[in-house]
């Protein structure tokens, strides 16, 4: 058989295997069977994908950087911007979403995406709104809601932390002003 059709059904398997598609002693069989017992490693095969999944994390993560270029050193219009940026929201969202089985991964995206989203109702009061003090309080008390409902359903105790200091400032500010 050809070394290509020997790459893909080795991944088909590999891919079965993950999604637990048969029971993991068939999938062994399987991939002995089709490299004779001498490429596959488990533990190579698992060395790949951690660094698959860390660069593909470390990519997403450049996003934050990315959005603050984008915000405060581009020309481009409004709309572009936010489109763009929620985009990126959009992005790191399904990427957290996918690397949700991983401890460390997932909550950075979250924290990622919750960053840029607060950039980006920075900006739209900036520019929707002309610095409106009211609707710049009404815009952080939504991020705030946001970020205590993520983490009450995600499990995420800094992010209702957050929220709940940010509704603490929030108020403490509105009461000074």
């Amino acid at each position: 058989m050809k070394q290509n059709k020997k790459d893909i059904i080795i991944q088909e398997i590999l891919l079965w295997k993950d999604n637990h598609m048969l029971p993991p002693h068939y999938c062994d069989y399987l991939l002995a069977l089709y490299t004779q017992g001498t490429e596959y490693t488990e533990a190579g095969r698992r060395a790949r994908v951690r660094s698959i999944h860390l660069t593909t994390a470390l990519l997403a993560l450049l996003l934050l950087p990315v959005a603050v270029c984008i915000l405060y050193f581009t020309e481009l219009s409004f709309l572009l911007q936010t489109v763009i940026l929620t985009s990126f929201v959009g992005i790191m969202l399904l990427l957290a979403i996918y690397f949700s089985r991983q401890k460390v991964l997932a909550p950075i995206l979250f924290l990622g995406a919750a960053l840029i989203l607060l950039l980006l109702s920075l900006e739209l009061n900036v520019q929707a709104f002309r610095n409106n003090s009211y609707t710049l309080y009404g815009l952080l008390a939504v991020n705030c809601l946001l970020w205590i409902f993520t983490g009450i359903k995600l499990k995420l105790f800094y992010f209702s932390i957050s929220g709940g200091l940010g509704f603490l400032v929030l108020f403490f500010f509105w009461l000074k002003g």
